[in-house]
């Protein structure tokens, strides 16, 4: 019950970028051109944004605040990653910090930029060395070179206090966090697909999948074309098409290795939780598969080789079919600081892999998640992207998809409402608690 897959190998509006170019990704372009792609599910299910095509509902508004017609009379927030060497943010971090963000920006009338340049997890195989590498630019438009006026700050406390001066043209912020303000909720107005508009109210929450925070990442990780040439070239040749029944499938993506209270892994983090067992997810996938009992594929996905070696012994056992990205270098590590990114050598390649195994695991139906009691999210930000990007209908192949909460055995349906996922205490949604 076990499938390998096998791995070879600006416009008229100011400040548009185009794709970075990755100077190692010729031959999975010519497999690419080799191999056509026939099934939706062999391919990336990304849907792209453009001006003639910029999409409805909180997801269309973002895009059309953020890609204004006009870019020169518009006002900029310039997010610049920090500089510290001990906090290089892999993608799970810096994105669930640049959705806040992108909310304080929407909130105070401004663009989102963001200045990647210090960011540690791009090598040379990338021109830019900046996020840009693997996702579009949260914004078709640049701050002049020349503002009419500008404005650094380093403290958000003071950002806060000051960001109702719509004189200033350019703020410019470089830090880890994000006002508090930034996480209260407010008023947007939402295209609709009949061409009207409506008023709602969200919220940004770090730690819930809230409409916004979905909306949000689904924008800021549009893959670049080289990007989705990549994934589409692994996933043409895994053909989960023929392999993965999104309606028998649970995704099981499992952070282990330095996320654990008492690790040993030399240069790492601390750990921040006491981790569920894989013993422990194979007795949730048993629950779900006894209340659905057509469920028969797990596709599971670490960054720990132990754990994924461990995982084969279920694979054996003939219950489910295990499907693995085994392009997936798994460092070992999620800690991005300056010895350990050492220590992992390519940079570009760990990202890249940890990509494909989130395209592969949105072919599921149930996304076993340990959203932790106490934070109401993972400690995991990449966990809680997956969480996140699952409720997507754009982006999942399914009509209803279910969040599992791994401690509380509590199921969140994609189709629930935003009160219930803020909630912590709300009654459980879909199938009900587990047994």
């Amino acid at each position: 019950g076990v499938f390998w897959v096998f791995f070879a190998g600006g416009g008229a509006r100011a400040g548009q970028h185009d794709d970075p170019k990755v100077s190692d990704m010729s031959a999975s372009v010519a497999g690419a051109r080799e191999n056509p792609i026939v099934s939706p599910m062999d391919q990336v299910k990304w849907p792209r944004l453009t001006h003639d095509n910029p999409g409805f509902g909180i997801l269309g508004a973002i895009y059309r605040h953020q890609n204004p017609e006009d870019c020169n009379s518009a006002k900029y927030l310039v997010w610049r990653l920090p500089t510290s060497k001990n906090d290089a943010r892999n993608i799970g971090a810096l994105y669930s910090t640049i959705q806040v963000w992108l909310a304080y920006a929407y909130m105070t009338g401004r663009i989102l930029v963001i200045d990647g340049t210090n960011w540690k997890l791009t090598d040379s195989r990338c021109e830019k060395r900046s996020p840009e590498c693997y996702f579009r630019p949260v914004s078709a438009c640049a701050p002049p070179i020349n503002p009419t006026s500008k404005k650094y700050f380093k403290n958000s406390k003071k950002l806060h206090e000051e960001h109702t001066k719509k004189d200033i043209q350019v703020v410019e912020f470089e830090g880890a966090w994000w006002p508090m303000i930034a996480t209260h909720p407010f008023q947007m107005s939402v295209p609709r697909e009949d061409g009207t508009w409506q008023q709602i109210e969200a919220v940004c929450k770090p730690k819930a999948a809230t409409d916004w925070s979905v909306a949000a990442m689904q924008y800021m990780w549009r893959p670049t074309t080289d990007s989705e040439i990549l994934i589409n070239d692994v996933l043409g040749k895994l053909q989960p098409s023929l392999k993965v029944d999104p309606e028998r499938t649970i995704a099981m993506p499992v952070r282990a290795s330095d996320k654990c209270f008492g690790h040993k892994i030399e240069k790492s983090a601390h750990g921040e939780e006491v981790c569920i067992t894989l013993e422990n997810y194979m007795e949730i996938a048993d629950k779900i598969k006894a209340r659905d009992p057509k469920v028969d594929t797990i596709i599971f996905t670490s960054e720990s080789k132990k754990m994924v070696e461990d995982s084969k012994k279920y694979a054996n056992q003939g219950k489910f079919k295990f499907v693995y990205n085994t392009v997936d270098i798994m460092q070992g590590t999620g800690s991005t600081n300056e010895d350990t990114l050492k220590l992992g050598g390519s940079r570009s390649l760990g990202i890249q892999s940890a990509l494909i195994s989130l395209h592969l695991q949105l072919r599921a139906k149930y996304f076993i998640v340990p959203y932790f009691p106490r934070r109401q999210r993972p400690y995991s930000s990449w966990l809680h992207a997956i969480g996140i990007l699952s409720r997507s209908p754009d982006l999942t192949f399914t009509d209803e998809t279910y969040l599992i909460d791994a401690h509380r055995h509590k199921f969140y349906s994609s189709k629930c409402s935003e009160v219930e996922i803020i909630d912590e205490h709300s009654k459980p949604n879909g199938f009900g608690p587990l047994a």
